[in-house]
């Protein structure tokens, strides 16, 4: 039914399964809240759902999922909350290795990891390299991201460039831009999940959203399950993408 409609609109018909999938982890800190504990420990309980997430998009195929675990606005927190926030880090990196190898999941880093503390900064670089040959899927840790840094940082690329002489100005088009990417050899994402409620996306992958089906969910992030993966994959494959057409 999904593909008669697509192509009685004359649009491309997409696959019921999104081949990449971007996640707004939001709700840490209002589910603590709720919980009358710390924030820290809304971030700890996160980690739970961060696993979900992997196993529900195994499940379901995907190829690569994005996760915003760290942006570049987050350094503005109270101190306590940004140290545990690197502590989570080195713990989901350490703990998590062996699974994510024996899942076949290689891990990618988005983002300028370093301004992170050595620990953290070390683990997480540990990670991506013992996951680097892993094929299954690709799961991508936003990690002092920033979506406008992202795009600033790659004209800046594209300004030395041209000044060097190695590309010409008339040269610069969109291709040009996306090479210069944190991830340019990755398709953009087909739907973004939030949760928490919200209706942002919290300068998070701007250029590679043009065309993302985004779906918000009130589930807060630390009870994010892999029902709920499964739910949003479902009501993707329900829609029919016109991309301006």
């Amino acid at each position: 039914m999904i593909q008669s409609k697509c192509m009685a609109m004359q649009v491309p018909v997409q696959s019921p399964i999104p081949v990449h999938v971007a996640v707004i982890m939001d709700g840490n800190r209002r589910w603590a809240k709720s919980h009358g504990l710390p924030a820290a420990q809304g971030h700890r309980r996160g980690i739970g759902a961060l696993r979900a997430a992997v196993r529900a998009a195994l499940g379901a195929g995907v190829s690569v999922l994005t996760v915003y675990g760290f942006s570049t606005e987050n350094w503005t927190r109270d101190p306590s909350e940004v140290r545990v926030l690197m502590q989570l880090c080195a713990i989901f990196a350490r703990t998590e290795l062996t699974q994510l190898r024996r899942q076949g999941v290689a891990v990618q880093v988005v983002g300028d990891i370093a301004e992170f503390p050595r620990p953290a900064r070390g683990a997480i670089e540990r990670l991506v390299r013992a996951t680097a040959h892993n094929r299954r899927m690709t799961l991508n840790l936003a990690l002092n991201y920033s979506g406008r840094s992202e795009i600033v940082r790659a004209v800046r690329a594209i300004a030395d460039d041209v000044e060097s002489g190695t590309l010409r100005a008339r040269d610069v088009d969109e291709s040009a831009l996306r090479r210069r990417l944190y991830a340019p050899q990755q398709p953009d994402p087909d739907l973004l999940i939030r949760t928490g409620g919200d209706f942002r996306v919290s300068n998070f992958l701007l250029f590679q959203l043009a065309y993302t089906e985004l779906l918000t969910l009130p589930v807060m992030w630390p009870d994010f399950s892999e029902d709920d993966f499964a739910r949003a994959v479902e009501e993707y494959g329900e829609r029919c993408r016109r991309f301006g057409s």
